[in-house]
């Protein structure tokens, strides 16, 4: 838990809560595309792909966006 805090301070210190919402976007949307690829159970792949969405709703980028549910739609991941 310790490393945990630590990295969130330097995260902090050099990033916008923007800029964090839309790394934490496309790091979900990998996910999603990861269970999908490995066959993981459709919930998991959903939850993974909600919150790919939530975060880059939150993000404000609409590029972010477009670019996550272009790549669902490519792979097959459903919303």
């Amino acid at each position: 838990m310790i490393k945990d805090i630590e990295n969130g301070l330097e995260e902090l210190k050099t990033k916008s809560l923007k800029t964090i919402q839309c790394e934490t976007a496309m790091k979900w949307a990998g996910r999603a595309i990861a269970a999908h690829l490995l066959k993981r159970p459709s919930t998991e792949i959903t939850e993974f792909a909600h919150e790919a969405i939530e975060h880059a709703a939150l993000c404000g980028v609409p590029n972010v966006l477009e670019t996550i549910r272009a790549a669902f739609d490519e792979i097959g991941v459903e919303i």
